[in-house]
């Protein structure tokens, strides 16, 4: 039966441990982990091409400046008094016969090719260019959105690098407190064999023995889950474990009360969306302005198809203004005041949230930093007093209950410290992200 209780925590923790050995392990610093991502992650190339949706799109409204130019060539043939005779006309061969009644009436069919050249050059179309500066800051705002994105994703592979280094930590703990609880095991039985402890005893010892090793899987599986994700995030496969080159440690940052907030990205991007749609507000005013645009048209007419016999043009400028549209024009104004006055209160509110969000970060610094100097403290006491108790309980003083659950406490009082030392790294680079005073090299 003691056989028995020792060696089945012995045999799975073992099982589990090498199944963490054999998983092959990959070492990357966290400048490797960030450049990789940078590279390769889907969601930034997404971004990316919503960006170049947002350039192609502001660049069509270059038609607003730029001449439009068309070439074409045609072929008729016809009978048709009307046309032959502009035809001949045309083309440069009406002679005196062409006069006579029964040619006119009645003319010989004749072929015709025309090649045309024509030009429409906007000259003055103020809606078109509202238009075109509203899409133009639509385009910043994308390319600062992205930027924002960008950091805030290298922020959470920091993170996650963080998370990596405290599960690895925490299993380090969990293999220490294996071996404690190994050894506290096998004095309790020894104990138990010269009739000093019961069975009760030996029995909670094995049941100390099956949550270290809980604990054990847990943290693993954890463990695998963060590194899952990072490979995901590199858009690589998921069939290695990321380790760390670094362990957990303790990270201070010198100047934590500067802030840049009203310039970071994302707040300046809300800020260009809003003057994007004053633009789209402008230019619905302007839709009850005419539009001036120049044209002209350079024609060769031949009986022979791509010859030039002759060669006419004509040029010209057109003033263009829709009076009334049934009341649409008016409707599409009343809709872009709407939608102003709905992007100016976001903005207002974005950059609310966002000092909001910051102040709280600040709060939840101060907490992690108090927590980590209480668990500083609780760990030095949690260890004391676990070596006191298994000092008497070696010379029959201290119950086998006491001793586990002081051995629990230390165990759990480790793992709540390396806990509050990512707490308290993760608070400052976040503060960091929001104040808008965090840095990267690509």
């Amino acid at each position: 039966m003691k056989a028995y209780l020792m060696i089945i925590p012995v045999i799975a923790f073992l099982f589990n441990f090498g199944q963490l050995q054999a998983q092959e392990e990959m070492e990357f610093t966290l400048e490797e982990l960030k450049s990789q991502v940078l590279q390769n992650n889907r969601s930034l190339q997404i971004n990316e091409s919503e960006f170049r949706k947002a350039r192609a799109r502001y660049r069509q409204t270059n038609a607003a400046f730029l001449p439009q130019l068309s070439v074409s060539h045609n072929f008729y043939r016809t009978n048709n008094p009307v046309q032959a005779f502009g035809t001949l006309l045309n083309q440069g061969i009406f002679t005196e016969q062409d006069f006579q009644i029964d040619n006119l009436n009645n003319p010989s069919a004749i072929s015709n090719f025309t090649t045309a050249l024509s030009i429409q050059q906007p000259l003055i179309n103020i809606e078109k260019w509202a238009q075109r500066s509203a899409l133009n800051a639509q385009k910043e705002a994308q390319q600062l959105q992205n930027k924002f994105e960008e950091k805030a994703l290298l922020v959470e592979v920091e993170k996650l690098y963080m998370q990596l280094q405290l599960a690895y930590k925490g299993i380090e703990v969990l293999e220490q407190t294996r071996e404690i609880a190994e050894q506290n095991f096998k004095s309790i039985q020894n104990f138990y064999d010269e009739g000093l402890l019961i069975m009760p005893d030996l029995l909670s010892a094995e049941v100390r023995l099956n949550e270290v090793e809980n604990e054990y899987i847990a943290a693993y599986n954890q463990l695998q889950n963060l590194s899952d994700y990072l490979l995901f995030l590199m858009n690589r496969d998921a069939n290695t474990v990321v380790k760390p080159v670094s362990k957990l440690g303790l990270n201070i940052v010198e100047t934590m009360d500067a802030s840049q907030i009203e310039t970071r990205e994302d707040i300046l991007a809300v800020d260009l969306q809003t003057k994007a749609q004053s633009k789209m507000q402008t230019a619905a005013k302007h839709s009850f302005l005419p539009t001036l645009n120049a044209f002209g048209n350079l024609q060769w007419f031949s009986d022979e198809a791509f010859t030039t016999n002759t060669r006419n043009f004509f040029v010209g400028a057109s003033l263009n203004w829709n009076i009334f549209e049934g009341g649409k024009n008016i409707a599409k104004l009343q809709e872009e005041n709407a939608s102003l006055d709905q992007a100016k209160l976001e903005a207002s509110r974005y950059a609310s949230n966002s000092n909001m969000e910051l102040e709280k970060a600040k709060r939840q610094f101060r907490e992690a930093e108090q927590k980590l100097n209480r668990n500083r403290l609780s760990l030095k006491q949690a260890e004391k007093a676990y070596q006191i108790r298994k000092d008497r309980f070696g010379e029959g003083l201290e119950r086998t209950t006491d001793l586990l659950r002081a051995e629990q406490q230390q165990s759990s009082m480790r793992l709540a410290y390396n806990q509050s030392i990512f707490e308290f790294n993760y608070a400052q680079l976040y503060i960091q992200f929001l104040a808008n005073t965090y840095t990267y090299e690509k």
